[in-house]
């Protein structure tokens, strides 16, 4: 008992040392009052952007990120690892700033809402971490030709505007890089940090849409509705019926381009889909204009003057459409000459053809194509056709 109580009162005064620590409150007078050190001619400042949210805004189709940049620095004069402090880390208010701290400008970047103002912690080492919470629209180059395959580098940019001060200036931004996840139909490749020749600095954040996204919710369903349409070639002059189906084709895929377009990074002007959606709606009303000219030579089979009929009137006599509707009640009308009948039945046939051949050609066309296609009609001089 007394050999424990002995080791007791030895070391009462250790343990009275190790909890005697400086506080926040003096360790913050110290370093206010402290005598700085010859400043040096050389900076290591390192600079990161985590992202913690993408946001996609499908109606002005821009892509955004929300998250913290994030500044580290050294300055040794604020180094009080020897006090023996209680908290080897402390938090110095954005008003109470008494140390030099980089001014940072954002580029090509809009805003949508920041933090006011930084916050900055001070390590043991001399070290300054500043961090600050905003929500930016980065500018994105894309190769929207591609789609759905295309590729897109969205860049965030700033410069340090007061570093006039410094001879040497090194960054060390890779090791604080990391590859954010990402939402919607956007895959993250890669991210890399490189510099400009005008101190600018960037992170590149490299993505692509997401092709089975595309494939399946857009592209898949529009052809789907385009062979309704195609087959409809072979109801021959069954005139209302055909017309129907082809007035629910055109209107679905309508309700289908304006309820889910696709929700793409582009730079403006026509891209890949644009050139899918207006494929669709030609391939769709060519075959109205075909079933038009069908209805045509139906009536005209009916006609007194159709097919150098030995009997001829005095004028010029046509069936009308709905003379269809007389047949389904079984009324009495004229028979369709023969050489009409034929002459629709080998032009659905060949329009049969023709049209399938025609939506095969393009659906690989725009698989191979697709960027040459784009490239053309973006190209096209307009005043090169001389409307006027």
């Amino acid at each position: 008992m007394l050999y424990w109580f002995s080791v007791l009162i030895v070391l009462l005064p250790v343990l009275a040392s190790a909890n005697d620590c400086i506080s926040e409150k003096k360790l913050l007078h110290y370093l206010q009052t402290v005598e700085p050190k010859e400043t040096s001619k050389s900076l290591t400042i390192g600079a990161t952007y985590y992202v913690r949210n993408w946001i996609y805004s499908k109606r002005e189709n821009h892509l955004g990120a929300d998250g913290y940049f994030v500044m580290n620095w050294v300055n040794d004069s604020l180094a009080f690892y020897h006090l023996n402090p209680c908290n080897p880390r402390i938090e110095i208010s954005s008003d109470n700033t008494f140390f030099w701290k980089p001014d940072v400008f954002f580029i090509h970047s809009e805003e949508y809402e920041d933090d006011k103002t930084y916050r900055f912690f001070i390590n043991e080492n001399g070290s300054i971490t500043a961090s600050k919470r905003i929500t930016r629209i980065m500018p994105c180059e894309v190769d929207d030709t591609k789609n759905p395959f295309s590729n897109a580098t969205c860049t965030f940019s700033w410069k340090y505007t007061n570093l006039g001060s410094f001879d040497t200036i090194s960054v060390e931004t890779g090791k604080l890089i990391t590859k954010p996840k990402t939402k919607e139909n956007l895959i993250m490749h890669d991210v890399n940090y490189n510099s400009t020749s005008d101190d600018e600095f960037q992170i590149n954040y490299h993505l692509s849409q997401h092709p089975q996204h595309l494939l399946v919710n857009f592209f898949y369903p529009s052809a789907l509705f385009m062979v309704p349409a195609w087959l409809s070639l072979l109801l021959g002059p069954m005139a209302i019926t055909r017309c129907c189906i082809l007035m629910t084709s055109l209107i679905l895929q309508c309700v289908h381009f304006l309820a889910n377009e696709p929700g793409l990074l582009g730079n403006g002007g026509v891209t890949a889909v644009s050139i899918w959606k207006t494929f669709a709606y030609t391939f769709t009303i060519g075959i109205v204009v075909e079933l038009i000219l069908i209805t045509l030579f139906a009536s005209m089979g009916r006609s007194k003057t159709c097919c150098f009929s030995k009997r001829r009137s005095s004028k010029y006599e046509m069936e009308p459409l709905y003379e269809e509707m007389n047949d389904l009640r079984q009324r009495r009308t004229r028979k369709t000459r023969n050489c009409c009948r034929k002459t629709a039945l080998v032009f659905d046939i060949a329009s049969f053809v023709f049209f399938g051949v025609v939506i095969v050609v393009f659906m690989y066309g725009f698989y191979a194509e697709r960027s040459s296609m784009v490239n053309m009609v973006n190209d096209f001089d307009m005043e090169s056709l001389h409307i006027l």
